[in-house]
């Protein structure tokens, strides 16, 4: 039973509409999944608003956050929180339009114990920013939709405060021989994209804004 050893995150910040179809959806077709639900700070009534999913559906753990922490650093907190061996992270503007996608990404991280993380699998430059040659970039899974083993995670880099909050993570997990699965999340998952950051940015202060100018100069 995925119920046992898989628990779902889902992290909001300052849109609790788009956060509750989300959990919504996926509790539609997983109405026992353990779900940790946070919100990360948010200055609206987000905390209220959420606080009522947990009263409708079972198993929902609720962390509300004083302050934002940010999404990467909000997801390593689920994990040291979470006691299952395998972590379902799914963006708050998701919606989940099918179900058996859980059971068929587990069952490939289960083929070998080496296989770290599983998703839609893109490619990144050493600052997170995406490109298409596969040969100079490094292979990274966006946390729209991924399942990773929480027992690898806790001996890697954490994830960050970053545009790409996994990408330190993910080099030092393939450096280690661990791997990434490729998994078509489309067929199961409608994302919005963007849900929270075109509203409020990645606030990454002035450390994004310096990625961003050296990216652009290509250094």
């Amino acid at each position: 039973m995925i119920n046992n050893i898989v628990t779902a995150v889902i992290i909001n910040f300052q849109t609790p509409e788009l956060t509750e179809y989300a959990v919504r959806s996926l509790k539609n077709f997983y109405p026992d999944l353990k779900l940790i639900l946070i919100d990360n700070g948010s200055r609206d009534n987000s905390s209220d608003k959420l606080k009522t999913l947990v009263n409708q559906f079972n198993y929902i753990d609720f962390i509300s956050n004083r302050k934002n922490i940010h999404h990467g650093p909000a997801m390593h907190q689920a994990i040291l929180h979470s006691d299952t061996d395998y972590i379902l992270f799914l963006d708050s503007d998701c919606r989940v339009l099918k179900g058996g996608f859980i059971e068929e990404m587990l069952s490939i991280l289960k083929e070998k114990d080496s296989n770290y993380a599983i998703g839609e699998i893109i490619y990144m430059n050493k600052r997170g920013f995406p490109i298409k040659n596969k040969t100079s970039g490094f292979p990274y899974i966006r946390p729209v939709c991924m399942m990773l083993k929480r027992k690898h995670y806790l001996m890697l880099k954490p994830f960050q405060k970053h545009g790409a909050p996994c990408l330190d993570n993910m080099k030092n997990a393939l450096e280690n021989g661990l791997l990434l699965k490729n998994f078509d999340i489309n067929s199961f998952i409608y994302h919005l994209g963007r849900g929270t950051a075109s509203k409020y940015g990645y606030n990454l202060g002035i450390f994004g804004k310096l990625n961003y100018l050296l990216n652009k100069l290509k250094l």
